[in-house]
């Protein structure tokens, strides 16, 4: 089989605040951190600090006030050392019930939290941990600015926002690593422009698998550009412009990073080993699999590879089913402790292609910057993780969302170094597989002791949730298998793999598999009434455990679900704020914690006043919706108005408008209709009301025929008596009178 080279794209919000803690018994050279071998990122190398809030009406809290009522805040490590026998001392006031605790070297912050969190006086403890700035990359194209090409530049490294849905983050885990010369990724592609001046000093030699002269072009791991003329190799060859894939790839990889040129990559000091195993036409999978054996230093032939790669990018593949020498290779790889990464394909929603749909492989499918899959990208259940692979979204114009690449301005031959761009845009599932591959590297980096499986997993655990279909949306949700192509299509975890690439989380989850406690709520303004959803289940750890508790305004709302699961139900029944506090324990009792807190108010009322109240068929009838409210103590007010005729239709109809206040219904006989009335308030909280209302025949009316009618019988009535007493001639007389005849 050859494979082919395929064209490769917010009362209250929910606030989550997660608590980061080591784990206590784990040595800090298993952790393998960067910045201090005997601290966790963001612990204090001279003791264990944690903020503590004491509960208002607790015991302590009222001591402290009765003894210095006029302290700004407490101080209460004294008292909290003899209650625990531990070393304490007072740090900062945070306010009147909060301050700072410091302990020793003995216990890390988060242990130090746990601890003191289960005193009965104290409301939450949580580490006092140092932060740092993201620092951003000085490279010219990163930042988006309206003198580059694309002005999003870079859009798919930096922090997710409403509008870059599928960004993973990357300055997030920068800050926690920026790689390591001693992690390689090994890149199977065309091979690399050795010259490029963001990929200088980068690059390790890496070797040239082609077997095949016609293909191959050269003999080493530089790209001569990959062109072929129309039946060059093969009699079914069209003509083809160089790719420069392999650099382009290898750039996603690997660019110099913070050097004020260029581009920025993500793997920022990762180092990438160039194995050319694709040139004019593609290349064959026996190719393919002897450069990712040497590439790992699995085989010596030709030569034995100084550089062993700890992760392999694949950006290739065409469609088959996973052949056993695949199977065979990528087994004795992962045996090996090598990520293999590789591409789904771009076959335009069909089946992954090989080797992505291989076991042991980490399958990348390619999504949009809004986070839906991009049109071109397959999918199917093989995929483990979804990250950004490109996409215009205009149809005339520069591209408004491609990657930016590495490349050569060269159509055959090699000629100027240079960057893709919104007019030479790159996009594809072979851009999005080594932002994954490259994430790989960064937390091996951070974690050297991690295996494939355990990539994978953290990988997928740490993923951000795809975005939901929204009602009403015409974009389908993505379905797989298909034998048909999707373009753009709503993700699910059986099609687009485990949620989209978060390289900051999935980083931080490797520094030593510490515990990372997460909360998800299903709405952040939940309604008096309406059940809310929180949910714990993509907190991270192994054999975690699951405890929940309401901190604060418990008289507004309850548990209605196990407080020992991942998720957890919460009614409210009356407006007001509730903290909730989730703590994950991990099998070694390393614990985390995370908090939400949720404003829950009452819901719109739709209130609506009928003029005039009883009705006759043909009469207008007003409708008066503005004695409709919303929680004015929430600062919400009734912002839309729809109004509905939803049973009677035959005999009642809306006239005019029907979004605002007041409407009016026409009748056309007796009977009942039921209107609706929607209203929404200004933060989108919906309620509807309605009422039946009865419309009565009507009267019968007089008029001119009635009256005439009536003056005829009363004539020939008197004409009946008169001829009981006159003669017959004179009352015919009259008849002809009154008659004309």
């Amino acid at each position: 089989m050859t494979l082919r080279l395929a064209p490769l794209l917010t009362l209250l919000a929910a606030i989550a605040v997660s608590a980061l803690g080591p784990a206590p018994a784990q040595a800090a050279a298993e952790r393998g951190p960067l910045r201090s071998a005997a601290a966790a990122p963001g612990e204090d190398p001279n003791g264990a600090r944690v903020i503590v809030k004491f509960k208002a009406q607790g015991g302590l809290m009222q001591a402290l006030s009765a003894s210095t009522p006029r302290a700004l805040g407490p101080q209460a490590a004294s008292l909290l050392a003899q209650r625990f026998g531990l070393a304490l001392r007072d740090g900062r006031v945070v306010d009147a019930r909060s301050q700072v605790v410091f302990g020793d070297r003995s216990l890390s912050s988060a242990a130090l939290a746990a601890r003191l969190e289960a005193d009965p006086d104290v409301e939450y403890a949580v580490p006092d941990y140092r932060r740092h700035a993201l620092a951003a990359p000085n490279d010219p194209l990163y930042a988006a600015s309206p003198t580059i090409s694309p002005p999003a530049g870079q859009w798919y490294l930096r922090a997710p926002n409403s509008t870059l849905v599928s960004a993973i983050d990357a300055e997030a885990a920068w800050s926690l690593t920026t790689g390591s010369a001693s992690v390689v990724v090994a890149d199977l592609d065309t091979g690399v422009r050795f010259d490029h001046p963001d990929l200088a000093n980068k690059l390790f030699p890496g070797y040239d698998f082609i077997s095949d002269l016609c293909v191959a072009g050269d003999a080493d791991a530089s790209d001569p550009g990959d062109w072929i003329t129309a039946n060059q190799c093969n009699t079914t060859d069209a003509a083809q412009d160089s790719t420069w894939h392999g650099t382009q790839t290898a750039s996603l990889l690997g660019a110099q990073t913070n050097n004020g040129v260029g581009m920025a990559s993500t793997g920022y000091d990762t180092m990438v080993l160039p194995v050319r195993v694709l040139g004019k036409t593609g290349g064959y999978d026996s190719d393919i699999i002897a450069g990712m054996l040497w590439a790992a230093g699995l085989s010596s032939n030709p030569t034995a590879n100084p550089h062993p790669a700890r992760v392999l990018n694949l950006s290739l593949g065409s469609t088959a089913s996973c052949t056993q020498a695949y199977i065979d290779a990528i087994g004795a790889l992962n045996a090996a402790g090598v990520v293999v990464v590789a591409a789904a394909g771009n076959a335009e929603g069909l089946a992954v292609e090989t080797p992505a749909n291989c076991p042991g492989v980490i399958a990348v499918a390619g999504v949009r910057h809004t986070g839906t899959k991009v049109g071109y990208s397959n999918v199917g259940p093989e995929v483990a993780i979804a990250a950004p692979a490109g996409n215009c979204v205009n149809l005339t114009g520069p591209c408004v969302y491609p990657i930016i690449t590495a490349t050569n301005s060269g159509t055959t031959t090699p000629a100027v170094n240079t960057y893709t761009t919104g007019t030479n845009y790159a996009v594809g599932t072979s851009f999005s597989t080594p932002m994954v591959a490259a994430t790989a590297a960064l937390m091996l980096a951070a974690n050297p002791a991690l295996t494939p499986v355990q990539v994978k997993s953290l990988l997928q655990s740490s993923a951000r949730p795809f975005p939901v279909q929204p009602p009403g949306s015409t974009v389908p949700v993505c379905v797989a298998p298909s034998t048909v192509p999707q373009d753009e299509c709503y993700c699910t975890t059986t099609t687009c793999g485990a949620g989209l690439l978060d390289a900051g989380a999935a980083v931080r989850a490797a520094l030593g598999a510490m515990p990372v406690a997460t909360i998800a709520a299903s709405t952040g303004m939940p309604l008096v009434g309406a059940p809310v959803t929180l949910d714990g289940a993509r907190s991270l750890g192994s054999g975690l455990s699951y405890d929940w508790a309401i901190t604060s305004g418990a008289t507004s709302a309850s548990f209605t679900s196990s407080t020992t699961a991942s998720r957890v139900g919460v009614q409210f029944n009356a407006p007001g704020i509730v903290k909730v506090r989730l703590r994950v324990t991990d099998g070694t009792g390393a614990s985390a914690t995370a908090q939400v807190a949720i404003g829950a108010v009452q819901p719109p009322a739709a209130a609506i006043t009928v003029s005039p109240s009883a009705p006759v068929a043909g009469a207008s009838i007003a409708l008066d919706g503005s004695g409709s409210t919303a929680d004015a103590s929430a600062g919400r007010t009734i912002s839309h108005y729809q109004w509905a005729i939803i049973s009677g239709n035959a005999i009642a109809a809306l006239s005019g408008a029907t979004d605002g206040p007041t409407a009016t219904v026409t009748t056309s006989a007796a009977g009942d209709f039921t209107v609706q009335l929607t209203v929404t308030d200004s933060a989108g909280a919906q309620s509807s009301s309605s009422t039946t209302v009865t419309v009565a025949a009507a009267a019968p009316a007089s008029s001119s025929g009635g009256g005439a009618m009536s003056l005829a019988w009363l004539g020939a009535l008197m004409l009946a008596v008169l001829a009981l007493r006159w003669p017959a001639p004179r009352v015919n007389a009259l008849r002809r009178a009154r008659t004309g005849r």
